[in-house]
């Protein structure tokens, strides 16, 4: 048996990527309530790793050389939030992600985080893929690739 600490992982299942959250004190107000602004960092978590070591991961596009169009980051452009319960201390959440559009130069992701069968919050969120000089570029075709694998796999499981 490895001594080796391993962080958590989640899992794609039919385009839809899975992962624990659990709700820290940092996260809570005196009461024990998730803040609701932690709801952001909880939802860019899900996103962060479900990309992590893909075509599509912010690595692989700060490496994109300038020939061919890179190097490239992301933008979240636009993000709605709505709440629906309330998560607590020590609280073990499953954020969710799903691709919902490709666009040329963005992706629109539908996002949730639940407690069980019951949901927490709910999140909409265009991002946008740019440049250096902070315009939108088109996808590199490999990152697009990523993109566009998940919501076919969430689309042929009924999910968009």
């Amino acid at each position: 048996m490895s001594d080796a600490v391993v962080p958590a992982e989640g899992m794609w299942k039919e385009g839809i990527f899975h992962f624990p959250i659990r709700v820290y004190y940092e996260d809570t107000d005196v009461g024990g309530m998730a803040y609701h602004g932690r709801y952001v960092s909880f939802f860019e978590r899900v996103r962060s790793e479900s990309i992590r070591g893909t075509k599509a991961d912010v690595d692989f596009l700060f490496d994109i050389p300038d020939e061919e169009g890179g190097p490239l980051t992301y933008v979240v452009s636009n993000l709605n939030i709505s709440y629906k319960s309330q998560s607590k201390l020590n609280d073990l959440l499953i954020g969710h992600s799903m691709v919902t559009k490709v666009r040329a130069a963005a992706i629109e992701v539908k996002q949730w985080i639940k407690r069980g069968d019951e949901v927490i919050a709910e999140a909409e969120v265009l991002v946008a893929v740019i440049g250096e000089d902070g315009r939108p570029k088109r996808w590199h075709p490999e990152a697009r690739a990523c993109w566009k694998d998940w919501y076919d796999a969430a689309k042929a499981a009924g999910h968009v």
